[in-house]
Order: structure tokens, then sequence, then C-alpha cells
């Protein structure tokens, strides 16, 4: 018989542990705000529910899938090939976050 269930011990080393999970909201924290500066203020007047969903997106996945939108929106602003450049510029905070394969395919299409 055990005294300790190899759950619990992993649950508690990982809950004293100090590094950052790379699915923890603080790991997420700046790829947020880098989508939110993006965006802009206009941006935001623009789209104020892409804007509150950014806020509030809980994984990595649902803010990379966010970035089509943001290219709809920051378009209306700067035009389509500025709207690319700039969500482009998002992808190397996404590293670490996310599958490679993800990461990859976003990047072949352009």
């Amino acid at each position: 018989m055990r005294w300790f269930k190899p759950g619990l011990r992993h649950s508690i080393s990982a809950f004293l542990g100090t590094e950052i999970r790379r699915d923890s909201p603080e790991a997420l924290e700046p790829v947020r705000k880098a989508m939110l500066a993006a965006l802009g203020e206009e941006g935001a007047l623009i789209n104020p529910q892409l804007s509150r969903r950014l806020q509030y997106m809980p994984d990595a996945n649902a803010l990379w899938f966010a970035r089509s939108e943001m290219v709809a929106v920051l378009s209306r602003i700067h035009g389509e090939a500025k709207a690319v450049d700039i969500v482009q510029e998002l992808s190397p905070s996404f590293r670490g976050l996310l599958p490679r394969s993800l990461m990859d395919a976003g990047r072949m299409r352009r």
C-alpha cells in the first residue's frame, strides 16, 4: 500500500514549485498585453467585444486563433498588409505556449 498517491505528490510539488507553467495565467499575460497593445484604443473602439474577449481568454490556443479577428479589425484602421504585419509580429510571444506545428503552420501561410 502506498502512503502517498502519485497524483497528490505531483500536485503538491506543482503547487510549491516557483516556475511558471506554460498553461498558467501568468504565462499568458505578456501575450495578452501585446495583443491588446497591438489592437490599440482605436481597435478597441471598433470592436469592444474582441478587446474584452482578449482580456479573458483562458488559454494560448484561444489567443492564437483570435489573431484572424484582430487582422480584420486592424485592416479597417491600417489596411490589410500592415494589419497582417502587426499580427505576425505577435507570433514570437507565443513561443513555448503552443505546439510547434501550429506556429509553423501560421508562418507558412505568408
